[in-house]
């Protein structure tokens, strides 16, 4: 399959269909890799999977990868960062995480990458963090303004990155929040203790984030989502969601969150 554009300066390069919501660019289980350009370079945002590296590499040369040097992560999860070590041996790509996630590293604990899920000879190979992102933290990309905001709910380390593209103001979400999925009011990232998901803070993050008026939404799973009024109703309807989860006793119970 070939990249998607976005907006100019921004392609999906990666990423599996996501219940058939949205092609298969790269492996099934990959989480999106995008591409994005500025006029000092190229950053590729989230990784996904040595599985589907090759694809991900050629989709990539198909844009033109010339200026390739950083890769920001939106959080640790193993389908956003298992290529990461890859990445890095080959392009010397540095490589930007939220803080917490990149102390949990540094430490050798890999519950936020979500490793013990998946049990012994899981493939992930632990990178390097050159640059732990703190919340609110104002930085550059490829000569491109970023500001972070620390998103917690779906992991611990979960993160937004709001810049300009083109003229419009643009959230890079990960799994904090998704467009629109058949048969659901509103999907959020999976939760599980093991990555400290937090249902109170989930909803406390979906607020801020319905609060920055965002004019594009680019999700790490699905589809894009375009113009203001469909981004509000995107992140209401994930935020309906946390906020039945969260007032429901009898689940938080049964789930430990």
């Amino acid at each position: 399959m070939t990249p998607e554009p976005i907006v100019p300066g921004l392609w999906r390069v990666g990423g599996g269909a996501w219940s058939g919501t949205v092609a298969a660019l790269s492996a099934e289980d990959d989480a999106n890799v995008y591409l994005l350009r500025g006029p000092a370079g190229a950053v590729l945002v989230d990784c996904g999977s040595a599985e589907g590296r090759p694809a991900i590499e050629a989709n990539v040369r198909a844009i033109g990868g010339d200026g390739l040097g950083d890769l920001l992560l939106t959080h640790s999860h193993w389908d956003h960062t298992c290529a990461a070590r890859a990445w890095q041996a080959e392009r010397g790509l540095r490589t930007h995480l939220n803080a917490r996630g990149a102390a949990s590293l540094a430490g050798g604990d890999l519950r936020l990458v979500g490793v013990p899920l998946h049990g012994p000879g899981f493939p992930f190979e632990p990178f390097a963090v050159d640059h732990a992102i703190a919340d609110g933290e104002r930085f550059e990309l490829a000569g491109l303004a970023v500001e972070a905001q620390f998103m917690p709910g779906h992991t611990l380390d979960s993160t937004v990155f709001l810049l300009a593209l083109d003229g419009v103001r643009t959230g890079i979400v990960g799994d904090v929040a998704f467009g629109p999925k058949a048969g659901r009011l509103g999907a959020l990232g999976f939760l599980c203790a093991l990555w400290q998901s937090n249902v109170d803070d989930y909803v406390a993050s979906l607020r801020r984030l319905a609060a920055l008026d965002l004019e594009l939404l680019v999700p790490g799973h699905g589809a894009p989502v375009h113009g203001r009024e469909r981004v509000r109703a995107a992140v209401g309807a994930a935020l309906a969601t946390a906020e039945r989860y969260a007032a429901d006793p009898g689940l938080r119970d049964d789930v430990g969150l």
